[in-house]
Parts: C-alpha cells; sequence; structure tokens
C-alpha cells in the first residue's frame, strides 16, 4: 500500500513538471566541433534540482541545422528552457531497430562522450533568454 501511494505521488508530481510553476525563457544558439559548425546534432537542456525541491521542471530539446544553430523547445511544447541552471548533452548518434530487436547504427556519433553520456557541460538560463547559448566542442 505505501508501495502504490509513493508511485502514485511520484506520478503527480511528474504530472505537474511543466505548466506555469516553472517559468522558461526563449533560448537558442550555435554548436560547433572542432570550430566547424555541427549540423543534425541533437541538443538536450535538463534543468537541475535546487535545494530540496523534487522536480525541476521539463527538459527542452532541439536539433541543430547546416549552420550548427538551434532553438529549444520544452517537454511540455513551450519555446525556450527552464530558468535556471541545466545539465547539457549534445548528440549525433542515430540508429533504427534492426532484425531481432537489434539496433543498426545510422548515423555514428561524432561529439566526445563528454558531451553526451559522461556530460561536463552546464549552462545558466537567464529570465530574460539568450540567444546566444553557444556551445563550442573539441574531439580532443
Amino acid at each position: 500500500m505505501v508501495l502504490r501511494v509513493s508511485l502514485i505521488c511520484l506520478l503527480l508530481a511528474c504530472a505537474g513538471c511543466g505548466g506555469e510553476s516553472f517559468p522558461v525563457a526563449p533560448v537558442s544558439g550555435t554548436v560547433t566541433l572542432n570550430g566547424k559548425p555541427l549540423a543534425g546534432a541533437r541538443v538536450g537542456f535538463e534543468p537541475k534540482r535546487s535545494g530540496e525541491d523534487a522536480a525541476a521542471g521539463p527538459g527542452s530539446y532541439g536539433t541543430t541545422h547546416e549552420q550548427g544553430r538551434f532553438r529549444l523547445v520544452s517537454l511540455d511544447d513551450r519555446p525556450g528552457a527552464v530558468i535556471g541552471t541545466h545539465r547539457v548533452w549534445i548528440r549525433t548518434f542515430k540508429g533504427k531497430e534492426g532484425p531481432n530487436g537489434i539496433i543498426e547504427t545510422v548515423v555514428e556519433e561524432k561529439v566526445p562522450a563528454r558531451y553526451n553520456s559522461q556530460t561536463e557541460l552546464t549552462f545558466d538560463v537567464p529570465a530574460e533568454g539568450t540567444d546566444t547559448a553557444d556551445l563550442a566542442l573539441t574531439s580532443r
């Protein structure tokens, strides 16, 4: 019974992760790898929890175009990202499910793990938003 009540509370808390309780600001920028625009990369901003808060708000995501530019949209479909500090990751890997459920690589990962699965990147989204969320990556 306690487990069921805990699960229901967790689901209700997640349902409240969007909405106006987490204000967002517009965020866009450019991703470069070794000084060159990185096209077709997925960029993710995941808000960090602060203090005792159980929820930090919805994440935001975007995809870079040919010049490496991206614009974020939150998981609850608002333009931008939650105001505050975010953990940032960038990925280029694309896969598809092949025979027997095995994932086949369609696009190789170009970005070092320190920017995706083991990301070291953070970004502070200001209340007024920004169009200079520029992320300069290196493969070294």
